[in-house]
């Protein structure tokens, strides 16, 4: 049997999940390795059935898996968290996760092979490995061609893509002028906002991944951990690298306006705590008199600051029904109450005594009716 042959051979026994847990980038890889006199257990997706079926074919000895067994399993995007950063999307061995940049992802779970890798490179924490059924798992073990073509599609797919970009840069390389360096200017706010909120994020991610590789650690995270820091430390570094906006000094109108509405809170926080204190009328008098004048020299600075006063729609408020609010809070308890004791009654009709429900109902029902009445008046 020729090398090629047999790789191949291996690679058809290989369940072609292209985890990486092995320590190869993909199923292949591993087989190449397996013909060139690697150990044969060293696939946590094949478990013992692909350590049996490889001892068979090379005729060696059958290994315990080095590392424990991973069964069947699929990705599940919990799309109403996803924030569409498209990091799993990069991930994804075979191509198996659809979005775009900004937009809800979503998982084929028929394409899924339930590698985990999209796991660690998502900033929110939104995907969840899902371990599969006994028949759907079988199914999932059948498309091992279809995996491996997806994942030779997908490697083909970035080759090309690589090539695009060298055949990109290679124009402007040739012909860019030598520029002076020049010194960084000053970032706008939105500018350095952008910086300050990608370094945060590069530095959450490498902290996932880092915890995904403490416990489960193999080349392929590994390596995905090394590519995580490095894009952590280029945000950080142009972070540094940018100087933040000069903070705009406050107007001399800004400042008095800023004094004036700090003087007021003091006065009115002086009355109210000489009111809960029982003050007698004459000390009242007087701390009125000087929350009325705090407030009179917040109304002139306020006009003097130059600032524009806030557009304010006034709406006339209807008194609020004290009656009507005892009855709704009550109706809301009873029917909380009962919705309790039915949810225990559906899993245990043993352990809800018969007069309590009874009482419960009886409780809503007579909440119900004076709600009803009342709002009749």
């Amino acid at each position: 049997m020729s090398a090629l042959i047999s790789i191949q051979a291996i690679d058809a026994l290989l369940p072609q999940t292209q985890c990486g847990k092995c320590g190869h980038p993909g199923c292949k890889p591993y087989a190449e390795g397996i013909a060139n006199g690697e150990a044969i257990n060293k696939c946590p997706p094949g478990g013992e059935a692909t350590i049996h079926a490889l001892a068979q074919l090379l005729d060696v000895p059958e290994l315990p898996l080095e590392l424990p067994a991973v069964p069947p399993q699929i990705a599940l995007i919990r799309e109403a968290e996803c924030i569409g950063c498209t990091k799993c999307i990069q991930a994804c061995p075979v191509d198996a996760i659809v979005g775009a940049a900004k937009l809800m992802h979503t998982v084929i779970s028929v394409e899924c092979t339930g590698c985990e890798l999209c796991v660690a490179p998502c900033p929110v924490d939104c995907i969840d490995i899902l371990p599969l059924a006994d028949a759907e798992a079988v199914a999932q073990r059948q498309r091992a061609d279809q995996f491996r073509r997806r994942h030779e599609a997908h490697l083909a797919r970035l080759a090309r893509d690589e090539a695009r970009r060298k055949a990109e840069r290679a124009p402007r390389t040739a012909v860019a002028p030598a520029v002076p360096v020049a010194q960084p200017a000053a970032a706008t706010d939105d500018q350095y906002k952008r910086l300050k909120i990608e370094a945060a994020m590069a530095k959450v991610v490498l902290a996932k991944a880092e915890k995904q590789l403490a416990q489960r650690g193999n080349a392929e995270l590994q390596r995905q951990v090394e590519e995580l820091r490095l894009a952590a430390e280029r945000a950080q570094q142009a972070l540094d690298q940018a100087t933040p906006p000069a903070p705009a000094a406050p107007t001399a109108g800004i400042a008095a306006l800023k004094q004036a509405k700090i003087q007021f809170a003091l006065r009115r926080a002086e009355l109210d705590k000489a009111t809960r204190q029982g003050a007698d009328d004459a000390a009242l008098q007087v701390l009125r008199a000087n929350l009325e004048a705090a407030a009179q020299a917040l109304h002139a600075a306020e006009e003097a600051s130059g600032k524009p006063l806030p557009d304010l729609v006034r709406t006339d408020k209807q008194p609020v029904d004290l009656r009507l609010r005892e009855l709704k809070t009550e109706h809301a308890y009873a029917r909380a109450e009962l919705q309790r004791l039915e949810r225990h009654m559906t899993a245990n009709a043993a352990a809800v005594d018969p007069q309590a429900l009874q009482q419960a109902r009886q409780r809503l029902a007579d909440a119900e009716r004076q709600l009803h009445d009342h709002q009749q008046q």
